[in-house]
């Protein structure tokens, strides 16, 4: 096998199938032409929103993360589902999280998470054009919004002591498209 050949898959396993992630084992043929297993997590991916208010204002949403037993400052995030169109997931977790709904839409970028692990990607995108509608939480979640200005928002995130790396990620999307000469 050369370098400019993609590594060959010869079988997979799914070992856990669950409504959110699939946990599998390959087999496959390494570099060296020898058989390899590779597990990993199989992942629709995930969709995330920046709210911009036009005062230059943020929501950022506080989580009860149930493995880590803290709660964590983020950007509103939720998991896909197979075939899930990733401005539609943006747009519900949007709403269910922050309580928000928004007019106007602009994709960041996206980034693997957990590279090596999981093939997940996760999407974000700029919300404005904002308007209050109240959360919708399912059970499972135990969340608070708060609306602040976005320098102080953005040091919330990075100064948690366990900061929520998607939202870290997604905060450097932003800037990145602002570097590029874009405003708000």
């Amino acid at each position: 096998m050369n370098e400019q050949e993609p590594f060959r898959r010869l079988s997979r396993e799914v070992v856990v199938d669950n409504p959110w992630h699939r946990y599998c084992h390959d087999r496959y043929v390494q570099t060296d032409g020898s058989v390899g297993d590779y597990w990993y997590v199989d992942m629709p991916g995930s969709c995330a929103a920046i709210p911009w208010f036009d005062d230059g204002s943020t929501v950022l949403v506080r989580v009860h993360r149930y493995l880590l037993g803290r709660d964590l400052w983020e950007f509103p995030i939720g998991g896909m589902r197979p075939g899930d169109d990733p401005l539609t997931v943006a747009q519900h977790e949007l709403h269910e999280e922050a309580g928000l709904v928004a007019r106007d839409w602009t994709p960041l970028g996206r980034f693997a998470p957990y590279k090596g692990v999981s093939n997940e990607v996760c999407h974000f995108f700029l919300a404005r054009g904002l308007a209050a509608v109240g959360q919708h939480l399912e059970p499972s979640e135990r969340i608070r919004p708060e609306r602040l200005p976005f320098a102080a928002a953005r040091e919330r995130l990075l100064a948690q002591e366990l900061g929520d790396g998607q939202s870290m990620a997604g905060l450097l999307l932003f800037e990145r498209w602002i570097a590029a000469g874009n405003r708000p």
